[in-house]
């Protein structure tokens, strides 16, 4: 057999491989250190998204990273939880109320096909939602199926749309009209 018709080497996690949880999870998820808490949840721009919404429960961000158009990260912001289950029944009714909203909007502006909403938090163990528009066969880089993340996490979006982006869901959002919360999080070092 010569090297081209070699067959090509194995990618990602094989049998036997032992992955682990990030550098850290335990103490994030403890609230020590969670690096979402850090965050300036009284600023426009977080470096990582642009807020388009600060609600009582969460803030909204249209983020900066990835390959989708629309893509929003909903935050829960109350203080530090990393899972729905450590919410009051108020607050995760006003967690999800808020994503609801959010997803409304993102409807609105950019017509999806679907959207995602993804509560994970396996990289970042705190409460928050990724809202992503799936689109037509020709615009969606996995139509009918799960996105692999690297779509939403490599690439930058381009920053005039972005903006442009913000402000229209600021609009249908009613931001900055709506009343906003504290913005704080409580944070544990």
């Amino acid at each position: 057999m010569n090297p081209a018709q070699q067959p090509a080497a194995p990618t990602g996690p094989q049998p036997g491989d032992h992955p682990a949880w990030p550098e850290n999870f335990a103490q994030h998820k403890a609230g020590v250190d969670c690096p979402m808490c850090t965050n300036d949840f009284t600023a426009d721009d977080i470096g990582w998204g642009l807020l388009v919404n600060k609600g009582r429960f969460t803030n909204a961000y249209l983020w900066r990273s990835g390959q989708v158009r629309g893509y929003l990260v909903v935050i829960f912001t109350v203080r530090h939880v990393a899972e729905p289950t450590e919410m009051s029944p108020k607050e995760a009714a006003g967690f999800w109320r808020e994503a609801v909203a959010a997803g409304r909007a993102v409807e609105r502006l950019f017509r999806p096909v679907k959207v995602n909403y993804q509560l994970l938090g396996n990289a970042v163990p705190h409460a928050h939602f990724h809202l992503t528009p799936r689109y037509d066969a020709e615009n969606d880089p996995a139509p009918g199926g799960p996105l692999p993340f690297a779509v939403l996490d490599h690439g930058r979006q381009d920053e005039d749309q972005l903006r442009t982006d913000a402000a229209a869901l600021r609009g249908l959002l009613g931001y900055p009209a709506r009343e906003a919360g504290s913005g704080a999080c409580e944070v544990r070092r």
